[in-house]
């Protein structure tokens, strides 16, 4: 049977059901932007194993101000 919230269908979580997300530890975040544009900067694929991310002036100063909230 569908699981309902608000009598709603909903999807299953996808987080792992054995760790507590309010650990320590590191994380991905994905921000979707308007029209899939890449504001925050390119993804530089270096080797078939390694990338990194190339910022803009934005995604520099987008990083600057998310370390503010640690």
């Amino acid at each position: 049977m569908a699981e309902l919230f608000n009598n709603k269908y909903r999807i299953a979580s996808t987080r792992l059901q054995s760790w507590d997300y309010a650990n320590e530890g590191m994380y991905f975040v994905t921000i979707c932007t308007k029209n899939q544009e890449c504001y925050f900067g390119e993804i530089v694929v270096e080797t078939q194993c390694i990338a990194s991310l190339q910022s803009t002036k934005i995604g520099k100063i987008a990083g600057t101000e998310w370390f503010k909230t640690v």
